[in-house]
């Protein structure tokens, strides 16, 4: 339930979003950027990662949300409990492996990441590009998981059966400017 008493009881991300446009559309530009721009890590492995890192986080919205992003690309769902539970064992790409173990360590601790983690990822074919792409949709997953679960930002079946769909064919910048202008207050602004 949304913590934040001006916006309705089942708000959705977009809401939190259009009552700070000044501040939030950029941020939404950089989602869109990093999570479905140019990436030696493919949009639904960039959305695998998501799903992961909002797993180890706890966060349900942002996990089921970005875990039918992962669907509409086409990976099983499951994977992302897997990589959780036992990334060794988990059936992904060995090339990918490093990267999530990096991540999973960002994400608990990110003053245990060492040089070592970074040369696993080289090790394992991943460019300086690659392993930067990584490093930044953890933070940005880590940033939103945070907000999202401080308000208390819930989704219900509906939201989530649109959801992977959605950010699959229209991505973050489009649907999200389009739903916070729908959203915004009327004298909203920074």
């Amino acid at each position: 339930m949304m913590r934040l008493k001006s916006l309705p009881e089942d708000a959705k991300v977009y809401e939190v979003f259009a009552r700070r446009p000044g501040l939030f559309e950029p941020f939404t530009a950089f989602c869109e950027q990093i999570m479905r721009g140019p990436s030696p890590l493919s949009a639904g492995e960039r959305e695998l990662l998501g799903a992961y890192v909002s797993g180890l986080n706890s966060c349900p919205y942002c996990h089921d949300v970005h875990n039918e992003a992962v669907k509409a690309y086409g990976i099983d769902a499951a994977l992302t409990r897997q990589l959780r539970d036992d990334l060794a064992a988990a059936p992904v790409d060995a090339r990918l492996k490093p990267l999530f173990a990096l991540a999973r360590k960002m994400t608990e601790g990110a003053w245990r990441v060492t040089d070592a983690d970074f040369e696993a990822a080289r090790a394992a074919g991943w460019d300086e590009e690659g392993i930067h792409d990584a490093v930044v949709i953890t933070c940005l997953f880590n940033f939103m998981n945070r907000l999202v679960s401080t308000l208390g930002i819930e989704a219900d079946e509906d939201y989530l059966a649109l959801a992977g769909p959605r950010i699959r064919d229209e991505g973050y910048g489009a649907s999200l400017t389009a739903k916070m202008r729908t959203a915004q207050p009327a004298g909203a602004g920074d």
